[in-house]
Parts: C-alpha cells; sequence; structure tokens
C-alpha cells in the first residue's frame, strides 16, 4: 500500500484575504508547490472563520501540517542590542523589560525573541516579539473554529528576514525588502546580511489593481495614483530609519514583493518617483527550486515559512501561547509512543514466528527419523544397535547442531547494527541461505569470515559459508547493500 504524502500548509489570513502556499518536502525540496488565494470583507472573526473553512474544505487541507503566520501590524516588533548571548538570559532580559515597548503586563502579553547577530563585544543584536494575548486568541478561536490546528504561530517580520537571508539577492549589500499584502505594508531593511529595521503599516490596498495600473488616481482625499501613494509611505519609513542608522546613510535600493500580483510595473513607477533602483524580489523563489517558476507573484511570507517547516530558519519566533506548544508536544510524544510500541510488537511477533518455525522444523526433522527407523525395525539386524544410534542422534538434535544453535550462530556472526537479515532458508540436506542488507560490502565480507569462524565438529559445514551476490542499493533514500550467503551441507563421505 503507498505511503499517502504529507502535506504543509503556510497559511495567512486577515479581513481581506486568506491565502496559502501547499507543497510537501522530499528531503528538503519542496514539492508540487502551490499558491491558493480567495478575497473577501470579513469584518468579524466569526465571518472569518467560516470563509476559512470553506477554503479548507475546498482545498482539501484537512489533514495537512498548518503554519500560521501573523501580520506585523498586529504585534509590536523591535530589534534592540542585550549585553548577551545566552538565549535564556536574552528571554529574561526580553521579559522583564516588556512594559517599556507595551502599555501591557506581562502577563497579558505573548513575548518570543530571536538572537539576529552576535557581536564580539558579546552583545547580541536581538529580534523580539510581543503579541497581545488578544490578538493571538483571537487568531487561534478562527483557527478552531474553522477546524485548524496550526503546527506554530509566526511572524511576517522573522518570515520576511528569513526568505531574504536564505535566497540573498546578488547585490546590493544593503537593501529594502516591501511586502505588499491585502491587509498592510511591511518594510524591512538587511545591512550586510543583518536584518537591522523594521516597520509596518496597516492599510487596505488592492495591490494587482495598482500592480496593473501604477499611475491611475487613486480613492485618497488627493487624488494621486496607488505608486505615489505607497512612495510616500516608503520615503517615510526611509527617513526613518536613515536617522536611526548608525552611518547615516539610507536604502538606495528597494526589492517589492506581494503574493498575488506582478511587481514589474509598480517597480518602474517606484523608481522614477523616488530616485531609488526598485526591483521584483524574484530572488526568494529559489527557496522554491527552478521547477516552481509558475506562481503569480512573490509570497515572501509564506516562503520564509517554509524554510521555517524545513528547519533551516536562521530566525525563529513562534508566538503559539505556552499551553499550546506543551498540549502539541503531548501529541507529538503520545504519536512517537505509539510508533515505539507497533515496532516492538512487530519484532516480538517476528521472533515468535521465527522461534516457532525453529521448533516446527526440528519436531518434523525427529519425526521423520522416527518413521525411517520404524520401516527398517523389522527388517534390518542388529535392531538395538540401530535404536541405539536413533536415541543418539535425538539426543544431537536437541543439544548440538540445532536449528536453533544454527541460527544463534548465524545473528551472533552479524556485525553488531551494520548487517540485518531480510530472509533465511533452512534446508535440512541443502544447508543454509541468508538474504538481507549490509551498510557496506566490508560487512558482508566480515559476516561470511564470521560465520566460518564459527564452524564447529558438529556444525563442520559453516565453514563453507561463502558470498553469492552483493548489490548496492537504496533505501530510504539511503545507499545500503543487498546481499545473498549461501552455507552448503558437506556432502557425506565413508571416511570415520
Amino acid at each position: 500500500m503507498a505511503r499517502k504524502i504529507k502535506y504543509t500548509s503556510i497559511l495567512q489570513i486577515d479581513a481581506h484575504s486568506i491565502s496559502v502556499l501547499r507543497f510537501y518536502l522530499a528531503g528538503a525540496t519542496p514539492k508540487e508547490t502551490s499558491f491558493l488565494r480567495t478575497a473577501g470583507d470579513w469584518s468579524d472573526s466569526e465571518q472569518q472563520a467560516q470563509a476559512l473553512r470553506l477554503f479548507v474544505e475546498e482545498n482539501d487541507l484537512q489533514a495537512d501540517t498548518i503554519f500560521s503566520i501573523l501580520p506585523r501590524y498586529d504585534i509590536t516588533t523591535r530589534i534592540i542590542t542585550l549585553p548577551t548571548h545566552d538565549p535564556k538570559e536574552i528571554a529574561s532580559m526580553v521579559r522583564f523589560s516588556a512594559e517599556e515597548y507595551v502599555p501591557y503586563t506581562v502577563e497579558e502579553v505573548i513575548i518570543d525573541q530571536s538572537i539576529l547577530r552576535k557581536m564580539e563585544t558579546g552583545e547580541a543584536e536581538t529580534l523580539i516579539a510581543i503579541a497581545h494575548r488578544d490578538v493571538v486568541n483571537t487568531h487561534l478561536s478562527v483557527l478552531r473554529e474553522a477546524g485548524v490546528v496550526p503546527e506554530k504561530l509566526l511572524l511576517s517580520t522573522a518570515c520576511n528576514y528569513v526568505a531574504a537571508l536564505a535566497t540573498h539577492p546578488p547585490a546590493p549589500s544593503r537593501y529594502a525588502l516591501v511586502s505588499l499584502t491585502a491587509g498592510g505594508i511591511e518594510i524591512t531593511v538587511i545591512d550586510d546580511g543583518n536584518p537591522v529595521f523594521t516597520r509596518g503599516i496597516a492599510t487596505i490596498q488592492d495591490w494587482q489593481k495598482i500592480a496593473e495600473n501604477p499611475d491611475a488616481g487613486g480613492e485618497s482625499l488627493v487624488d494621486v495614483g496607488g505608486a505615489e501613494e505607497l512612495a510616500a509611505e516608503l520615503r517615510g519609513s526611509f527617513s526613518a530609519y536613515q536617522r536611526e542608522s548608525q552611518d547615516g546613510v539610507g536604502v538606495e535600493t528597494v526589492y517589492l514583493a506581494c503574493s498575488y500580483a506582478q511587481m514589474d510595473k509598480l517597480c518602474e513607477s517606484l523608481s522614477q518617483k523616488m530616485d531609488k533602483e526598485c526591483k521584483p524580489a524574484a530572488f526568494i523563489l529559489d527557496a522554491l527550486g527552478a521547477a516552481e517558476r509558475s506562481l503569480v507573484g512573490l509570497p515572501i511570507e509564506a516562503i520564509g515559512g517554509l524554510i521555517e517547516a524545513r528547519g533551516d530558519a536562521r530566525i525563529q519566533i513562534d508566538l503559539l501561547p505556552e499551553q499550546e506548544s506543551e498540549a502539541r508536544r503531548f501529541v507529538r510524544l503520545q504519536r512517537v509512543a505509539a510508533y515505539a510500541a507497533m515496532g516492538v510488537a512487530a519484532i516480538l511477533l517476528a521472533l515468535g514466528a521465527l522461534y516457532y518455525q525453529a521448533v516446527y522444523q526440528r519436531t518434523t526433522m525427529i519425526k521423520e527419523l522416527e518413521q525411517r527407523v520404524a520401516a527398517i525395525e523389522p527388517q534390518v539386524s542388529g535392531i538395538t544397535e540401530k535404536s541405539q544410534q536413533l536415541r543418539i542422534l535425538r539426543r544431537q538434535v536437541d543439544r548440538q547442531g540445532s536449528v536453533i544453535e544454527q541460527l544463534a550462530r548465524l545473528v551472533q556472526a552479524a556485525p553488531n547494527g551494520r548487517l540485518n537479515f531480510s530472509r533465511l532458508s533452512l534446508r535440512r540436506n541443502d544447508g543454509i541461505d541468508i538474504w538481507g542488507r549490509a551498510k557496506t560490502v566490508i560487512d558482508i565480507a566480515e559476516f561470511t569470515t564470521n560465520v566460518r569462524d564459527a564452524a564447529e565438529p558438529h556444525l563442520i559445514f559453516f565453514r563453507q559459508a561463502r558470498s553469492l551476490y552483493e548489490s548496492e542499493i537504496e533505501e530510504r533514500q539511503q545507499p545500503v547493500w543487498s546481499y545473498h550467503v549461501e552455507v552448503p551441507v558437506l556432502e557425506d563421505n565413508d571416511d570415520t
């Protein structure tokens, strides 16, 4: 029976959009990547939950492993410098100083942090995220009502950084990355591979419409195009960054990303209005592989979530409440324990079957010998001598050279942890055939030599052990050697 593929979905949801980057991982490579999205106007959490439930059912996402992303404009985010490299000390410092950044008590917020850069001075630049529990619980409530249980609650800022740092544009060393979503704008600045600035702006824009006609009149009080409004927001943010930067130098290159719109026309218009080089952030698609270039837009937050899902994220922020994380860890432990119990049961069953087979073969051999003796007993002289020989033979079968002893010697001869048996054939007249897997061809040679060395007077035929073939194969994406070893029975001779 074919193994069912386990898909992963990176989910983003707000009052105007639901989107998912869906894939499954073959090693570290995403396969069957698709971007699914629906737009709407859901003014409250109940409407959002209904829309999400429908979205999940229509796209068959119920069994997916889901990572949900919280937007930057709902979370307080800072980049601060702390006088230690120790993660536990950093967590304590951030928790102790949280009330400096938000007007809430520590009990009212959920806090997480991630080290961005360790400096030679012993200090560490750290990204901190502080979310009000009501924001997180409302988001989780929407997911639960839609039947979704997230593996983690990621932060869009961290996802943007992760996507940028994992793919790296060819130039320059300092650049701004602007993500356009249905619920807002997020601006991040990276300098020489280090995140140095972040800002989130809540706004409602139809970026697909603006991307198609950047200079068309908008609906604001000043009748300017969507590109001009965006340029004004970017100018303000870049000015704030320039004031905060140590060298006072601003950003000259801007990369734009939108998950559902092409950025070429908008970049061209922004370049003229801002006198800066503006380009689509197409380099982030490198994380999907060369074969996955069919996406309409550039879902940078979702690609950062993909990198987190495969365990390669340099920056990790998880805003899932501690009790939720503990519950998920308990479920994972239960799952691992169940798999372990099934494995142990399978091993015991296999050993029981092997023991039953050995006992059955020994019993069958004894019965066959007894039948032969009974057939020739009336016709052969020296019946007492033959009976004595039969008793001796029976004791030898019980004590030395038995099938169980042969199996035990074969198991002892196997290199520990480097060779296993997949099938054994024991034929009284022909000998023993062993098939299995080994890590290297040297392990097969060592096993064959050990079998020969195990030969004793009552197991003299073990000296004839030889390998019939070794073949390199791939099993569970690892190279192993398949082998067949034969231990033929010595031919009888008349020498005594």
